[in-house]
């Protein structure tokens, strides 16, 4: 039985032109343009390949519409599938994140006769599947402000316990690299508590001088030390009935890790230059950039502390360790940009997906929401491009590329060197290009069908999501 291909499309131009190029590799093509179509065309096959229109410039209408199909296929269609987005340069910015998790290939349009038989080769060698179970599984924590979703594995155990604890007057532990989102996780966990209506106090003591944490914390009495011309109440009277979070604990001293376990064993604490005890009905969160374990082993931190602290412990993992949540993390990121300063962004280039899923993010969480926020500024028309972004990450993606190239050269035939340096050569030109096949062959001066073989040679097209899955897993 010769596969079924399903164009999703409102356009009859593209079903014509993509008709007589299907034909010449036997594979039917029938076109549909609403929904009970679809369902029923995929119900009446059990060999399908549906390409689905997603290029940039449709209406409003349009975008909607293909929006509720890939809501469709990614929770209720259970029909074994390929996907094919049909794009041009851009991706529609509503449609970014379903696309990232159900197409096992794209199809830049107008495609050549070559370039189909191409992705027809391509395509026999993916297995159709029920897109719904073969999606990484997630979570979602939303409060009145904001909201945590997850595709990560190691994350998705913490957003559970963590929904559970929040309701009970408990002192958790979160350890994480700066950035990770600590501090939004904290705030969520007040949010979900009913300490919500109180306030929440948050403290960075690595940000601050020493020799005034201790005030900043417990407050201190007019005359206590030198430049103290009245009294102040400190971070946990503040707090009140409300949640505490104290970040960069590993930083204390041991003077103010012993005042910080008084408070946590007795709920009472004394300010600076009283004998009097006052407490604290404040529920407390604390957080560490580094793992307090080490610290404690070394001495550098109070070994009852952090026995304390560590019944509720949670570790953060780094965005370098969440591959899937980049691109939902990228489209949360844009639209809260958008509305902050009031932009409007439409579609995002090709290339931008690939850029950030490749960069290591040191900065974790909120190095990629300050580069969106700068790519955001910087955008024009309601488009967003990798030159928008800082050129450290597109040389950092650039240099990783030739460490993998030399890693790669070492120890290879002379054959084997040529081939490789042919592919850095390629992906090199794609990126400067823009991932535009057109502009590359002619920077290359070869023609467009010559390039697409050398990229299906040194298996550079988009392979299916399964596979993608399995390299990054493996590589993490």
């Amino acid at each position: 039985m010769h596969p079924l291909g399903i164009l999703y499309t409102s356009d009859s131009q593209i079903g014509l032109k993509l008709s007589k190029q299907l034909d010449e590799i036997n594979l039917k093509l029938t076109t549909v343009s609403c929904h009970e179509d679809l369902k029923h065309a995929l119900q009446e096959s059990s060999q399908t390949v549906l390409f689905i229109d997603l290029r940039a410039d449709q209406s409003i209408p349009e975008i909607e519409d293909r929006k509720s199909v890939l809501l469709y296929l990614r929770n209720q269609c259970e029909t074994p599938v390929k996907v094919v987005s049909i794009i041009d340069q851009f991706i529609p910015l509503e449609l970014l994140e379903s696309a990232h998790f159900l197409t096992d290939s794209y199809l830049e349009y107008p495609p050549v006769s070559d370039e189909i038989r191409i992705l027809s080769e391509d395509l026999d060698a993916i297995d159709p599947v029920v897109k719904s179970s073969h999606l990484p599984e997630s979570r979602h924590i939303f409060d009145q402000n904001k909201h945590v979703t997850t595709y990560t594995a190691a994350m998705i155990p913490i957003l559970d316990q963590i929904t559970k604890i929040a309701r009970h007057n408990v002192t958790l532990l979160l350890v994480g690299e700066t950035g990770t989102g600590k501090t939004t996780l904290a705030s969520m966990i007040h949010e979900l508590s009913p300490r919500s209506s109180e306030p929440f106090q948050n403290i960075a003591c690595g940000a601050l001088p020493s020799e005034l944490i201790e005030s900043e914390l417990f407050g201190h009495l007019r005359g206590s030390f030198t430049g103290a011309d009245r009294s102040k109440i400190g971070r946990f009277e503040a707090a009140g009935k409300g949640t505490l979070l104290l970040d960069e604990i590993d930083i204390l001293s041991s003077k103010d890790q012993a005042k910080l376990l008084k408070v946590i064993e007795t709920g009472q604490f004394e300010p600076v230059g009283s004998t009097e005890s006052r407490i604290s009905e404040a529920r407390l969160i604390v957080a560490a950039n580094v793992e307090l374990d080490e610290l404690t082993r070394n001495n550098k931190f109070r070994s009852d502390l952090y026995y304390r602290l560590n019944v509720l412990q949670f570790r953060l993992p780094a965005l370098r360790e969440r591959p899937h949540d980049i691109i939902p993390l990228t489209v949360q990121f844009i639209t809260e940009c958008c509305e902050q300063h009031g932009i409007t962004i439409t579609k995002i280039h090709r290339s931008v997906p690939d850029m950030l899923k490749r960069y290591q993010w040191p900065g974790n969480l909120r190095e990629l929401k300050n580069q969106i926020q700068r790519a955001v500024l910087f955008s024009n028309h309601g488009e967003l491009t990798s030159d928008e972004f800082s050129p450290n990450i597109i040389e950092e993606v650039s240099s990783c590329s030739q460490k993998e190239l030399h890693q790669d050269m070492e120890s290879k035939s002379l054959a084997d060197q040529v081939a490789i340096s042919e592919k850095h050569l390629l992906q090199k030109s794609l990126s400067e290009n823009g991932y535009r096949k057109t502009a590359t062959a002619k920077a290359l001066g070869i023609s467009r069908v010559g390039l697409y073989k050398k990229m299906r040679k040194y298996g550079m097209l988009e392979q299916s999501k399964t596979s993608s899955m399995k390299k990054i897993q493996a590589e993490n």
